[in-house]
Parts: C-alpha cells; structure tokens; sequence
C-alpha cells in the first residue's frame, strides 16, 4: 500500500530530469519569438506570416503530440517517452542552421520540433504517480509549471544574445540544442538508477479487470470533461493574457494605455516571475492550505485572475504603471494555479495505467485553446480599435472555468490501500 512504500531519494534526479526536458521544449518554442523581425525578412514574408509560420504550427502541432503521446506513455512508460521526445527536440534543431532560407525546409524542421511536446507534457502525471507520494504531487505539476515559465524566460534571453553573436536566426536556432542535450543526458542516467515502488495491485484479477476498463469508465465520467474543461480554459487564459497585454499597455491610446513597449516588457516580466512563483507554491497549497481540494484551487485561481485582470481596465488602475505593477504579478500568481491542480489532480485519482492517456487528453484538447484565444482577441480588436473588448472575453472565460471547476469532484477510489483508480 502507499502508505508503506518507500520512494527512493532518486525520485528528486528524475524531477530535475523533467524539470530540464520541459524547460529545454519552452526554449526551443519562444526562441524564434525574439527574433521574429530578423526571419520575415530573411524568409521575405510578412512579420504576420512569419509568426503564423514559425509560433502556430508549433501550437497547432504540438497539442496534437499530446493527444498521441498519452497513449504511448501509458504503454512505453515515462522514461523512454522523456528520451523520445529529447531526441525530437534535438535532431531537427541540429538541422535548422543548414536550413538557409528554405521554407519548405524550416516548416519541416520546426514541424518535427513541435513534435516532442506531446512526450513531454504527456508524462508528468504517470512520472508523479509512479515516482512520488500523493502528498507531493501538486508540489511536482507545480515545479514543472516553474520550468515551463523559466524555459520562456531562458529562451527570451538566450536567443537574442546568441542572435546577436551569430547574426544568423537558424544558426541561433541551432544553439538552443544545448538545452534538449544536457536533459537527454539526464533521461539517459534514469534507468542506472533505483526504481520507481510499484504498484501493488498489477497482478490481483481485480486490478487486471479495473484497469482495461478504466480509460472508458474515465471518458464517461463528467469530472474527467470538466477537468479537461478547466486545462482548455486556463490555456486560453494564459495565451489571451500574453498576447494581448503586452500591446494594451505599450499601444498608443485609444487602443491602448500608450506606455511603450519597454514598459510593457517590465510588466510582463513581473507577470511571467510572479506565475513562476505561483507555480512553485501552488503544490503547498492544494495540498497544505487546501486539503488536495481542487475545487477550492482551481476556483480562487480562476476567480482572483479573472478580477485582477478586468481590473488593468479602470482607470485608477490603468492610470499609473506602479498600479500595474503590482496588479499584473499577483494576477499571474494565481494564473498559475489552474494547470498543476489539474495535474495533480489526475495523477490522485484516476488508475495508474491511464494517467498517461488522460494527462495527454487534457493537455492536447486544451493546448489548441490558444488558437481561439488569438483568433477571438486578435478579431475583436480588429472590429472595436482597443483591448477592452478582447480583454473582457478572457475575464469572462476565467470565470467559467471558476463555475465549472466547482462540479469537480474526486473520483471514488479502490481502497485506501491501494492505487488510486477509477470506479464504475
């Protein structure tokens, strides 16, 4: 039973091995991000396209990986799903300073790339389940939600430096390898190390009978919707808020508030730093202050980010950037919240042979929010001529993940002495 497994002290190197692969998927995403001026006008298309090109595909495609990659985690297991996607990561990244100008090459290459997001995002619940006692598993989702933050952060730093040495946007590209390299080293040692504790039930007829009918039971049981639900609306959040504040706060009125873009750029950080920060505690709190109730969580969360950022819309708000800067970090603070709870959430409750499977539901069905989170932002404020009405949609779809995430409810579970699993 949990109770009395002993999880090894190994368990911290395959987290950091996790935290490095997610952080090295997010360099390799933002990286071209920086750059994006410099590759319209090698490539002799349109910034717009360029972005299209080299950002959507990796959107598109890489929630896509997820929707495939949680059924073969659940067969293959965590580790060797970790290497799959380093590799992924690292052969076509290799590849892009020989690419030159060739489109057709680069679409290629950056569609590979976005491939090995589905591996790595898919295993983070079976690697909690497997690795980790339920009392920390909020805390892991919330460390891999640090990395994922800090890979952006690493990746808008290092690119332009690296950019600025090369002169070259493929070359640049080719130098984030180092990222993915240094975590396959790491996947690599795993299986040299003790195992994971097992799962004691595996063998037992009863768990053999749960088991192939668990991911079935789990499609038709309305929390598992919800809680995809709550990830398609927490992504959506996330992707409507970095896209469209930055050009609210440095957009000349009446768009915007007409701060500038180095302004705006100082109000995100402190947005992106303090959703780091939320991430790193949100473990704390759903377990500690919160019970492992991710219904109270996932709720504040939505409803205290929901506020915040209706808030940058008032006047007394929007009047100072000091106002800001207090409003925009503790808004990503509780942002940050939705998406490990969820993890958690799965890797507590459902039968460990299909964590796999719905982490990679979950994660692909809501990763294609950002594509309406851009299409619906990017057409009201084409049609209104300001950011009120965009930012308003994204108010409002954090408060229907706040109402829908209050119909979660913890799936029934075997026993207490044995691993959780999904019942009829």
């Amino acid at each position: 039973m949990e109770q009395t497994q002993t999880y090894p002290n190994f368990r911290w190197f395959v987290l950091l091995a996790l935290l490095v692969v997610t952080a090295a998927s997010t360099i390799l995403m933002i990286a071209p991000a920086p750059l994006m001026g410099e590759i319209s006008k090698e490539l002799s298309i349109d910034p717009g396209k360029a972005t299209g090109i080299i950002m959507g595909l990796w959107n598109i495609l890489g929630a896509t990986s997820c929707l495939v990659a949680g059924f073969l985690v659940d067969k293959y297991g965590v580790n060797k799903l970790m290497i799959i996607g380093c590799v992924i990561f690292i052969v076509p990244t290799l590849l892009f300073p020989m690419a030159g100008n060739n489109l057709g090459l680069i679409i290629l290459l950056r569609a590979i790339q976005a491939c090995g997001v589905g591996p790595v995002t898919s295993i983070l619940g079976s690697l909690a389940a497997a690795w980790f006692p339920a009392s920390q598993r909020g805390t892991v989702a919330g460390l891999q939600g640090v990395a994922t933050s800090g890979g952006v952060l690493i990746g808008f730093l290092v690119s332009p430096s690296t950019f600025a040495h090369t002169h070259s946007w493929t070359v640049t590209m080719g130098w984030m390898t180092i990222a993915p390299v240094i975590a396959l080293i790491l996947c690599a040692a795993i299986p040299f190390g003790p195992k994971p504790p097992a799962f004691h039930d595996d063998l037992s007829a009863e768990a053999q009978a749960v088991a192939q009918g668990a991911f079935a039971k789990a499609l038709r049981t309305p929390t598992t919707w919800l809680l995809i639900a709550c990830v398609f609306i927490s992504c959506w959040f996330f992707t409507g808020t970095n896209d469209l504040t930055p050009g609210y706060i440095a957009i000349a009125p009446p768009t915007g508030l007409g701060y500038g873009p180095m302004m705006a750029g100082k109000l995100m950080g402190l947005y992106q730093i303090f959703f780091m920060l939320g991430g790193l505690l949100v473990g704390l709190i759903f377990e500690k202050l919160f019970h492992e109730s991710a219904r109270a969580t996932i709720g504040i969360g939505f409803v205290v980010s929901a506020c915040l950022i209706a808030s940058i819309m008032l006047p007394v708000i929007a009047g100072k950037p000091s106002n800001l800067s207090i409003i925009l970090p503790i808004c990503g603070f509780f942002a940050a919240w939705v998406m490990p709870t969820a993890v958690a959430f799965i890797s507590i409750n459902y039968h460990h042979t299909i964590i796999g499977r719905i982490t990679g539901l979950a994660f692909g069905i809501g990763l294609y929010a950002g594509i309406p989170g851009i299409i619906v932002g990017s057409m009201v404020l084409s049609k209104t001529g300001n950011y009120h009405g965009s930012i308003t949609i994204v108010t409002c779809v954090a408060i229907l993940g706040a109402i829908l995430s209050q119909f979660l409810r913890p799936l029934v579970q075997k026993s207490k002495a044995k691993s959780p699993a999904l019942e009829a």
